[in-house]
Formats: C-alpha cells, structure tokens, sequence
C-alpha cells in the first residue's frame, strides 16, 4: 500500500476519515436494514439510496452511511458481523438531524 491507499483506511477502533461513494455492495448491505429504519421512523420510503459512507473496523465492520431517503438526507449505522459469525448485517441507529447531500458523516 502507498502512503494515500493507507491514509483512507479506517483505523482499527475508529472510523475512517474519508468518506467514500456506495457502491453496489454499500446499497446491498443498507438495503437489509431498510425496513428497521422504516419502522424506527414510522414511514415507508419510495427512494431509499446510500450516497457515502464511512467505516469501522471492529470485531465486523460498523457503516454510517449518508441515505437519500426520499427527500431528506439521513445517517444510518449498520454493524456488519464478521463473516464466520453467519450473521446478517443489523441496523444500530438512524440520525435524521439537519443532514444535506454536502454535510459531513460524523460518527
């Protein structure tokens, strides 16, 4: 690794910096956990799609990820057990504040 590949690695126990553009996979993962957000917030969404995201290596991997969530942009954590465990990935929280498609992911 080059000295900018590691610079945009998360840290073990922290989240990275830099946020970085969902893929495929990101949306995959978000898309198992769109209805316990829906439930959480009491709505259904048309339009559910992740933007960014940033991670967190732990025992698995902890997501934020930036979600156009119809209109608004809102923050949702997922953890992603390691894959041995068998377990799918599993919301923690959703941060529905003051959020813009600009606005940085802040753990």
């Amino acid at each position: 690794f080059n000295q900018q590949e590691i610079s945009k690695m998360s840290m073990p126990g922290g989240f990275g910096h830099d946020n970085r553009a969902a893929t495929a996979e990101e949306q995959a993962i978000l898309d198992g956990v769109k209805g316990d957000v829906e439930a959480k917030l009491a709505k259904n969404f048309n339009h559910f799609r992740a933007i960014s995201y940033v991670t967190q290596v732990v025992a698995g991997t902890n997501y934020i990820f930036k979600v156009k969530a119809d209109e608004d942009y809102i923050h949702v954590k997922v953890a992603k057990p390691l894959p041995h465990t068998g377990q799918p990935p599993f919301l923690m929280h959703v941060d529905t504040g003051n959020h813009t498609h600009e606005s940085p992911i802040t753990p």
